[in-house]
């Protein structure tokens, strides 16, 4: 399996071990004003189809909800072992990425793992090259990366 590390945090400005030393909004509850609003929106949107098209484009037809916590007393459209398919995966994405609840998204041969402060860990069975380019084009970063959420193989 091919792991990677998705984020919109540009490489270049990662120190000797790995911190990025530019200050952003690193969650949705950041965003305090119209502007950092819309901008958040945008790259939720980002992740959201960035995550589907690797997902897509892998053959991937369906993830499991694994290790599912809620936060804030927020009700979620999907429990634990749930079994969501491709037009479930946009409610659900958005729905972690927002901290409404936290989770992993796995299948035998991929997963998609958020983490703190706007980290997307994804694996798929095979390269991506198309999704790799769409990242690129909505300004979001792809770097091999084994994701630490990761619970077997």
């Amino acid at each position: 399996m091919l792991e990677y590390r998705i984020t919109k945090y540009d490489p270049q400005f990662r120190d000797a071990s790995g911190a990025y030393m530019i200050h952003e909004w690193t969650c949705y509850g950041d965003a305090d004003g119209s502007v950092a609003l819309n901008d958040d929106l945008q790259v939720e949107a980002n992740y959201v189809n960035v995550a589907a098209a690797f997902l897509i484009e892998a053959g991937i037809g369906a993830l499991a909800v694994c290790g599912l916590e809620h936060a804030r007393q927020t009700l979620v459209s999907f429990a634990e072992a749930a079994v969501l398919l491709p037009d479930q995966w946009e409610a659900a994405f958005r729905a972690v990425l927002r901290e409404d609840c936290w989770c992993r998204f796995e299948a035998v041969d991929s997963f998609v793992h958020f983490g703190w402060d706007c980290y997307m860990y994804l694996g798929a069975p095979r390269m991506c090259p198309k999704a790799i380019a769409l990242a690129g084009s909505r300004r979001l970063f792809v770097e091999e990366y084994s994701s630490p959420y990761r619970t077997v193989g």
